[in-house]
């Protein structure tokens, strides 16, 4: 483990994303990392959908905080059973060079190292396997779920189901490469009955998803520091972390 290694940051999602927008307005000088943990749920929508009066209601009647993040895509459950790394690449990088589908998979490896590594069996995803995913995500009128279907990058388990999502935000000033790990089951129903007004379309959400702890059968305070640090070490040389 490297010398400038740092904890893990545990804090809410909006300060999170204030964290990534801060970094990305004054300049990434400098590749670096970043590990966060959501320290309360939240329901966190994409750049471009547009929370209306039915779903803000849904989400105050049950305590819960509705949230527009920066990058695409649909909308995520965000809480303690996930892992969010947020990778900050420099516009002067290489790495910055590259088009979304090659850094994507860049970072796609790194993902494969990592959680193979820690006894979490995974793959990546091929073309075929992207386009099913959309077709059975729009059969089963999932669009709106960031979690119901599958993109360039983004990492399996050996059976197909998600595990890892990614999201890309790209300024003049750096890119921001945003990842979110499933460690431990989350509750699919709560997010589907604040979104879309119905709690069964959570049973066809948690038929497409997976997380860490069920396919290592490990517990998640034991593979949460393993998979920080094998992450961390599988970056190049040049990235640090750099504590918030």
């Amino acid at each position: 483990m490297r010398n400038n290694f740092h904890p893990l940051v545990i804090g809410s999602m909006p300060d999170e994303q204030q964290r990534i927008s801060e970094v990305l307005a004054e300049g990434v000088e400098q590749p670096q990392v970043l590990f966060w943990q959501y320290d309360q749920a939240a329901v966190i929508m994409g750049c471009s959908q547009r929370p209306d009066e039915g779903q803000v209601h849904r989400a105050e009647s049950v305590g819960l905080p509705l949230i527009r993040r920066r990058s695409g895509g649909g909308a995520v459950f965000a809480g303690p059973w996930m892992l969010s790394v947020t990778v900050f690449i420099p516009p002067e990088h290489p790495l910055a060079e590259q088009n979304i589908i090659e850094i994507f998979s860049w970072l796609e490896q790194i993902w494969i190292d990592t959680l193979t590594t820690c006894s979490v069996p995974c793959k990546g995803v091929d073309q075929a396997m992207i386009d099913q995913s959309k077709i059975i995500s729009q059969e089963q009128d999932l669009k709106w779920a960031c979690y119901a279907s599958l993109s360039h990058g983004e990492i399996v388990s050996n059976d197909g189901r998600k595990l890892v999502g990614l999201a890309q935000i790209r300024k003049r000033k750096g890119i921001a490469l945003v990842s979110g790990l499933h460690l431990y089951p989350c509750d699919w129903g709560r997010l589907s009955a604040i979104v879309v007004d119905d709690s069964q379309q959570g049973v066809a959400l948690e038929q497409l998803n997976s997380d860490a702890q069920s396919l290592s059968g490990i517990p998640v305070e034991q593979l949460l520091p393993d998979i920080i640090s094998t992450f961390f070490d599988r970056m190049p040389d040049d990235f640090c972390q750099k504590a918030v």
